[in-house]
């Protein structure tokens, strides 16, 4: 049976372990993870005693919700006191249960009461790639799958999830069940299943969503499975909890949970014959699916917030509010899952001088129609308001900086087509600032940047894109 000592002849553990004091700021911890590449850290006391852990998860649950600034939060006030722990000789399959029972990536090591190091469920998966090449060739197969699942849109993840991620475990039905907590209905989203929405719902009911968070497979049985059965079903069945978070109307800095599951079945036979790689396969759908669930729950809750939210009467596009908004939740989305994302300013060059020669009616149509060129240019999960005047912000969600010049470069041409009587022609200045990766890069610091590049743009003899990276360089 492989342990934990196993994993440390494939996985190097750091010569010198990272570690924090209770009394440090959670700003100083999360530079130390930055700067190491880590989601963990182990805590001390002033006299050195180990006292607890500190998690990414619980520093950004921590910072996101609470009033104060990292740079005021204390460790202490954040991490983990009652520590889920190991020792070399724990097996693999322990580690790998302890962290799915309490929701966990990382297990210190202790020896003789102190710890020596840390394993993490990246390196569990690590060792489980290096000893066993079918799980490698699974992951591989699986690792092709996040990319597909990049779309924001809620119907094309769960059109995935029911038509693809079958196929990666030769399944022929699959069903997708999805509950707000705390409610008596549900969604379901069938491929090739049988089954009713009624029936289904009954053998796997919403009360055994709230107590199940284990993934079952195995052959079928009396108690779930009667009816899939009765439908000529192949005698194995595998159920995939998720847990899925979207956002509180009631409650801004808080989350709502959906429950549900993925179940397949009529899987080819050759295909289950390891259970282990099954539930390994599965234990990475899980993670994925739930995480692309959230995001396309998330972008749908903005979509509708942004409908429900003011616009702007004159243009149709939303409102300084909306960009105030759906900015700090774009930036705690990110913090959370790591994504990128970039803001640019828009500013039509010599505004004042159009309105001056020609009329605030003329201004006005000169407004609507860069609204209209850039309504088309953008995708639906992009975000444009009108910041005041002449000046539109545009917030771009799973964008670089590279991605969004080469968009920006494209509005700042077609605006140039713009054609209205008495105005010799329409140009726009575009500042572009990318999310740097960190908690501590706020939404207002990247709208200050992306000023800060406009104001250049505009220096520099208007008609151009400008991004703060230029600025930086010209400081």
């Amino acid at each position: 049976m492989s342990t934990v000592k196993d994993i440390e002849s494939v996985v190097k553990q750091p010569q010198k372990l990272l570690t924090v004091k209770e009394n440090d700021t959670a700003a100083l911890a999360a530079k130390k993870m930055s700067d190491n590449h880590v989601g963990c850290l182990l805590v001390f006391d002033l006299n050195d005693k180990f006292v607890g852990v500190l998690t990414e998860r619980d520093m950004i649950a921590k910072v996101i919700t609470a009033s104060s600034s990292p740079d005021s939060l204390l460790v202490k006030d954040i991490m983990t006191l009652n520590v889920i722990s190991c020792d070399l000789d724990t097996p693999v399959a322990k580690v790998e249960k302890l962290m799915a029972e309490h929701k966990i990536r990382h297990v210190p090591i202790i020896k003789n009461g102190l710890p020596i190091g840390m394993i993490s469920s990246r390196d569990v998966i690590a060792y489980r790639l290096q000893s066993n090449q079918a799980m490698k060739a699974a992951a591989e197969q699986l690792a092709m799958l996040p990319t597909g699942l990049k779309s924001l849109e809620l119907d094309d993840v769960i059109a995935l999830a029911i038509s693809e991620v079958p196929k990666n475990f030769n399944a022929e039905r699959a069903a997708l069940c999805l509950a707000a907590n705390g409610t008596t209905s549900a969604k379901i989203h069938q491929k090739d299943c049988p089954l009713s929405e009624q029936k289904l719902l009954s053998r796997l009911s919403l009360k055994q969503l709230s107590r199940n968070t284990e993934i079952i497979s195995g052959p079928l049985s009396n108690e779930i499975c009667t009816d899939c059965n009765a439908c000529n079903g192949y005698p194995f069945r595998l159920i995939i909890p998720l847990t899925i978070s979207e956002h509180n109307a009631n409650d801004d800095k808080k989350t709502a949970q959906i429950l549900g599951f993925l179940c397949m079945c009529r899987h080819n036979p050759a295909e289950t014959a390891d259970e282990e790689l099954q539930l390994y396969k599965a234990s990475i759908i899980k993670e994925v699916l739930s995480a692309n669930l959230t995001n396309a729950k998330l972008y749908q809750s903005y979509r509708k917030a942004r409908r429900d939210s003011e616009t702007d009467p004159l243009t149709g596009v939303g409102a300084r509010r909306v960009i105030e908004k759906v900015l700090n939740a774009e930036h705690a989305r990110s913090i959370r899952y790591g994504r990128a994302f970039s803001v640019a300013i828009v500013d039509v060059d010599n505004f004042k001088q159009i309105n001056d020669n020609t009329g605030h009616g003329a201004g006005d149509i000169v407004l609507q129609q860069l609204a209209k060129i850039m309504q088309k240019n953008v995708r639906k999960t992009d975000v444009i308001t009108r910041y005041g005047g002449d000046e539109f912000v545009l917030l771009m969600p799973e964008t670089k900086l590279d991605d969004a010049v080469e968009m920006l470069e494209r509005l700042r041409t077609e605006t140039e087509t713009i054609s209205i009587p008495k105005i010799r022609s329409v140009t726009i200045s575009c500042g572009v600032a990318e999310w740097d990766g960190s908690p501590a890069d706020t939404a207002e610091l990247i709208l200050k940047r992306a000023d800060t590049a406009l104001y250049r743009a505009k220096r520099a003899g208007r008609n151009q894109v400008m991004t703060s990276l230029q600025t930086k360089n010209e400081t």
